[in-house]
């Protein structure tokens, strides 16, 4: 059945490619000769996340989100597992995700569309979705001990950094990077990883292929 569906999501992931002349100019420039290798390796990681696998691993200091966190991320791997991974891991404790309303930047109807796709595969018991124009609701959940998670990728990966860093530090709690990624049969979650180098090591499943969503806390 994944193997199926990874084809699937490759083929229109090559056709989104072909159909988009600046997709094309932007990947050619980041990725150079490695598309192909790319668009696989993101059609594996969206099969996965749509149809995990079930054996886990969880690296990382978990102690240290005791107290409420802030942990980030980029468009890398699997990353959408995280919420529920971490959950599982930590007894049920809530975690917090920061998404983007897709009304903001596509047509009003196929935004609502993907609004609700993706609510429906994100919500779960525990899990708390978060819009970026609630900072106040953010805030207090994050004060509240809440565990909450974010990417900060944009133009660059780490465009938003600067930003998280900010609500860190007015919330009074770590800042933690995150990865989820698959390996042999197993998601692993690291915990204060090191994304740079993750990055260098793993670059075919880091995949943001369009500009960023401005909109984002502070504007």
């Amino acid at each position: 059945m994944r193997s199926f569906l990874k084809t699937f999501i490759f083929l229109i992931l090559l056709t989104l490619y072909g159909l988009n002349i600046p997709r094309q100019r932007w990947l050619k420039r980041r990725l150079k000769d490695n598309i192909n290798l790319n668009l696989k390796a993101t059609a594996e990681n969206i099969s996965l996340m749509l149809l995990p696998a079930k054996k886990v691993i969880v690296r990382g200091d978990t102690a240290l989100l005791k107290k409420g966190a802030i942990l980030y991320s980029i468009h890398f791997g699997t990353w959408e597992l995280m919420p529920k991974i971490l959950k599982t891991h930590l007894h049920d404790r809530e975690i917090g995700i920061l998404v983007e309303r897709y009304t903001q930047t596509n047509p009003w109807w196929v935004g609502k569309f993907l609004d609700r796709i993706f609510y429906y595969l994100r919500n779960s018991p525990k899990i708390k979705i978060f819009y970026p124009d609630e900072i106040f609701k953010i805030v207090d959940f994050i004060k509240k001990a809440g565990i909450f998670s974010v990417l900060v990728d944009g133009d660059n990966p780490f465009a938003k950094l600067e930003k998280i860093k900010r609500l860190a530090h007015l919330c009074c709690v770590p800042l933690i990077p995150f990865a989820v990624y698959h390996e042999n049969g197993t998601h692993i979650l690291e915990i204060g990883c090191d994304l740079k180098q993750l990055l260098r090591e793993r670059s075919a499943d880091y995949w943001w292929f369009y500009k960023s969503r401005r909109h984002y806390f502070y504007g």
